[in-house]
């Protein structure tokens, strides 16, 4: 699961273990999923998380945030989304953006969806 995924920013080097942390999530909560991009940043107050995993031939993403306290747990939500919802997010929205416009993760999903579309995903 892990080799192909993509981790960025403070969870470029911490992989699984660091989602799992964050969320704290067991190893059965992350089975059977192929984890695609995970994304966390975080400034000196609050922190974000943006992931992305496939299950079977559906897509799903788990959006979210913490103030200072660091901590995430109960906010694995994963909700079903589709690759055209993504695309128009990244397009016309801010999804992937820091809020001074500035990639945050945006590149790399863009890279993503069309990886994933050429390879016949829809």
């Amino acid at each position: 699961m892990e080799s192909q995924t993509q981790f960025l920013n403070d969870w470029e080097d911490g992989g699984v273990e660091a989602i799992k942390r964050a969320f704290n999530l067991s190893d059965n909560s992350l089975a059977g999923i192929d984890l695609l991009l995970a994304s966390y940043s975080r400034d000196a107050f609050c922190g974000e998380a943006f992931v992305l995993f496939r299950q079977g031939m559906a897509l799903y993403e788990v959006n979210a945030s913490h103030d200072s306290s660091d901590c995430m747990a109960g906010q694995w939500e994963p909700e079903e989304t589709l690759l055209m919802a993504l695309e128009f997010r990244l397009e016309r929205g801010r999804l992937g953006l820091r809020t001074d416009g500035k990639n945050l993760f945006a590149d790399e999903l863009r890279f993503l969806l069309a990886e994933l579309k050429a390879n016949g995903f829809s």
